[in-house]
C-alpha cells in the first residue's frame, strides 16, 4: 500500500509538472519572432475552426460577425491561447498605432459582390453611409477624368472579423511571426477598418490590382495611375492616405489603404 502510494504521488507530481511546463511552453513563453512547435500548431487549430465558423453563416454576415460568437467556436485551450495573444500590447509587437474600438458600427450600407477581372470578384462588403456616398462621388469623379475606377476590396470590418485576418495571416504569410503579422495586419480594437468614426478602405483597380494578393506587391499598385489621381484628389472627399511611406505606426507602407475623415473640406 505504501508503494502505491508513493507511486501514485509521483505520477500526480509529474503531472503537475508537465502541465505547468506545458502552460509555460505554450501561454507564457511567446517569442516575438516566432512561435514554438506547439503554439504553430494551435494557430493553425484556431484558424481552421474560425474558417469553419465563418464558412456555416451567410457570406453577407462574414464581415461583421461578433467577437464573441467568431471565439465561442473554440475549445478551452485554443480559446486561452487566442486570449493569450490578444492580450500582447501591440507595441510590444510594432505596431504603434491607437487604439479604436472593439464596438460594431452603425449605419452601414451593404456592398454587393463585383465581378472585376475573369473569374475574380469582390466579397460582400460593409461601409458607413456618409463616407460610401464621398467615395461614390470620387470614383465618378475618377471615372470622368481616367476613364477608370477602383473598387472597395474590404471596407467595414468587424473586430470579430479582424480576429479572423489576424490568425489568418499569422499562420500564411507571415510564417507564425507576431512582429511580422504586426506589419500588415492589426489586432481586434486597432485596425481602422473596424474603426467607426474613421472607417478604412482597401482599394482594387479593375484589372484586380490590388498591391498584397496574388503575387503583388505595394509597388504594383503605386504604379497606378488611379493611385497617382488618388494622391492628387482623395482629400476633397474626406479620404486620406493610412500608411505612407515611412508611416511612424509600425506598419508597412499600404497605397491600397485609405480612410475617411470629415476635415470639413468636400468640394
Amino acid at each position: 500500500m505504501k508503494k502505491f502510494i508513493l507511486a501514485l504521488s509521483a505520477f500526480v507530481l509529474l503531472l503537475v509538472l508537465i502541465i505547468v511546463s506545458l502552460n509555460y511552453y505554450v501561454y507564457s513563453s511567446i517569442s516575438y519572432n516566432k512561435l514554438n512547435f506547439l503554439q504553430q500548431k494551435l494557430v493553425s487549430s484556431v484558424l481552421q475552426k474560425f474558417e469553419n465558423k465563418l464558412n456555416s453563416i451567410p457570406e453577407e454576415k462574414r464581415n461583421i460577425i461578433d467577437y464573441n460568437e467568431l471565439l465561442s467556436s473554440l475549445n478551452y485551450f485554443e480559446r486561452k491561447f487566442a486570449d493569450r495573444i490578444f492580450s500582447i500590447d501591440p507595441k510590444e509587437i510594432g505596431f504603434k498605432g491607437p487604439r479604436y474600438s472593439m464596438g460594431k458600427a452603425k449605419n452601414l450600407t451593404k456592398i454587393d459582390n463585383v465581378k472585376i477581372k475573369d473569374n475574380i470578384q469582390t466579397d460582400i462588403q460593409y461601409y458607413p453611409t456618409q463616407p460610401y456616398q464621398d467615395y461614390l462621388r470620387m470614383m465618378e469623379d475618377m471615372k470622368k477624368e481616367l476613364g477608370k475606377r477602383l473598387y472597395i476590396d474590404s471596407g467595414y470590418r468587424s473586430p470579430g472579423k479582424q480576429a479572423y485576418l489576424f490568425f489568418y495571416y499569422l499562420g500564411t504569410s507571415s510564417e507564425f511571426s507576431l512582429k511580422e503579422n504586426a506589419k500588415w495586419i492589426a489586432m481586434p480594437g486597432y485596425s481602422e477598418h473596424g474603426n467607426p468614426e474613421r472607417t478604412a478602405m482597401d482599394l482594387v483597380n479593375e484589372d484586380a490590382i490590388n498591391g498584397f494578393s496574388r503575387g503583388q506587391n505595394s509597388e504594383d499598385f503605386e504604379r497606378l495611375t488611379e493611385y497617382q489621381w488618388l494622391i492628387m484628389n482623395a482629400s476633397k472627399y474626406n479620404f486620406y492616405l493610412s500608411y505612407p511611406k515611412n508611416n511612424p505606426y509600425g506598419v508597412a507602407f499600404e497605397p491600397w489603404h485609405w480612410h475617411w475623415e470629415n476635415r470639413g473640406n468636400f468640394q
